[in-house]
């Protein structure tokens, strides 16, 4: 269990699906070992991401998603107040 120093040097981990976003997003956990990769590459890397079992995979249709490329497409956000910026 954390102590409440832990919790003030950790940041905030929650993360939240945009509302605007809402209807393709969906969170799963890879259950499988085979082999799936990330829709997307990160700037500057020339690879797609492995998904691992165990991770939380964000999907959007029929692609998959690793949660830093989730966020830097905005289908997922840390921004806890993200309702308020919604684009009309």
């Amino acid at each position: 269990m954390e102590n409440e120093t832990d919790q003030n040097q950790n940041p905030d981990a929650r993360l939240y699906v945009p509302v605007n976003e809402t209807d393709n997003i969906n969170l799963i956990v890879k259950r499988s070992s085979s082999k799936e990769y990330c829709f997307s590459k990160s700037p500057g890397q020339d690879h797609f991401h492995l998904l691992m079992h165990g991770e939380i995979v964000v999907t959007n249709g029929h692609e998959l998603y690793c949660v830093d490329c989730a966020i830097r497409h905005g289908f997922l956000t840390r921004d806890r107040l993200n309702w308020q910026h919604r684009k009309t």
